[in-house]
């Protein structure tokens, strides 16, 4: 009788820890259910949230103001470097400026990719070696020059009977902006 006794009792807790383990798995399953609701219902928030931020961006963005200055701030440094290449007057005075300090003659220019080209004639004054002297320290005092406007470029050819001639080429720095 006792055994019948043990299975009974035996039965009774099986039969009521599988009441409270069913009790247990049916709450978390409410639980999770409300939870995932909740996230559904936040996701729809965000969801419209985003589309009325997008629709804002896309009104912006549709603004023509908008868009030039976006256009603007986009191409800054072509719009600065067209502005320095405007500056021909700056250049033709540098080259004036040029001529006075070495004693040259700018027989001609040619500005054209950023490039100015001329040709230069160094006079031969009294002393037999002024137009090589008047040269050579042209070449070397300008390209040490910081301040400069103008790299100078590798001279290919001098010719020189009494003065020298020489063509040259100027590449225009790109710090021209100020």
């Amino acid at each position: 009788m006792e055994d019948i006794k043990v299975l009974s009792d035996k039965s009774k807790s099986t039969y009521f820890s599988s009441i409270v383990f069913l009790v247990v798995v049916v709450v978390i399953t409410v639980l999770l259910y409300l939870y995932n609701n909740y996230l559904k219902n936040n996701i729809l928030d965000i969801q419209n949230t985003i589309t009325t931020v997008e629709s804002s961006i896309n009104e912006v963005e549709n603004d023509k103001n908008i868009q030039i200055y976006r256009l603007i701030q986009l191409n800054k440094e072509v719009i600065a470097s067209y502005e320095s290449m405007n500056n021909i007057t700056k250049y033709i005075n540098n080259l004036n400026i040029l001529e006075r300090e070495y004693n040259l003659d700018f027989t001609w220019f040619e500005i054209s990719k950023w490039e100015i080209s001329t040709s230069v004639i160094t006079s031969t004054d009294q002393e037999l070696w002024a137009a090589y002297q008047k040269t050579r320290d042209f070449i070397k005092k300008y390209r040490e020059d910081k301040k400069a406007l103008f790299d100078l470029a590798f001279i290919t050819s001098v010719e020189w009977m009494v003065d020298m001639k020489f063509n040259v080429n100027f590449k225009i720095k790109n710090n021209l902006t100020k």
